[in-house]
């Protein structure tokens, strides 16, 4: 449910916002200009940071040996194809790792539902045990039960490396 606002409030946050206007300072700028960053598709910075500027570099000569722009319009045609080049390439890394984190949380519920296959509950009129219990039916199922939480608790990456995956931002 949404309160409403004061008019007294309102004017205050309003005269608020007036003198609050971001940095002032370069050092403050650039602190904060990546605070609103996604996947840096729009960004104004081609490279970001944590990606390889030499990588960058080379790309950029490259095309540009390429293509040979000879004048200003084919010299900023051609570093608008590296800019393009580059920001596809991160594009493909992204889809990559959304799709893998797509197929992770799929084998996380299909384990989930395999081992909820192995548990019982049953209701216990008693109110201090919280009325209802649960427990893993028999020894083989409760080893079958951990064998799958223990193969659902790692992920593994395409370097071969495991490593816990990371929880996905909104």
């Amino acid at each position: 449910m949404r309160t409403l606002t004061s008019k007294r409030q309102t004017v205050a946050n309003r005269a608020n916002a007036r003198r609050s206007t971001g940095p002032k300072s370069p050092e403050g700028k650039h602190a904060v200009r990546l605070n609103g960053l996604r996947h840096g598709l729009l960004s104004r910075d081609v490279v970001l940071p944590g990606e390889d500027a030499a990588g960058f570099e080379e790309l950029r000569n490259a095309v540009r040996a390429e293509l040979a722009p000879s004048g200003p319009v084919e010299g900023f045609l051609a570093d608008r194809v590296v800019n393009a080049i580059w920001r596809l390439r991160r594009l493909e890394r992204a889809e990559a790792a959304l799709f893998h984190w797509h197929l992770y949380t799929l084998a996380v519920e299909r384990r989930s539902e395999t081992v909820g296959s192995f548990v019982e509950t049953i209701y216990d009129p008693l109110p201090m045990l919280g009325g209802y219990e649960t427990f893993i039916k028999d020894k083989t199922a409760h080893e079958e039960a951990k064998e799958h939480l223990q193969s659902a608790s790692r992920v593994s990456t395409p370097a071969g490396r495991s490593q816990w995956p990371a929880r996905a931002s909104p």
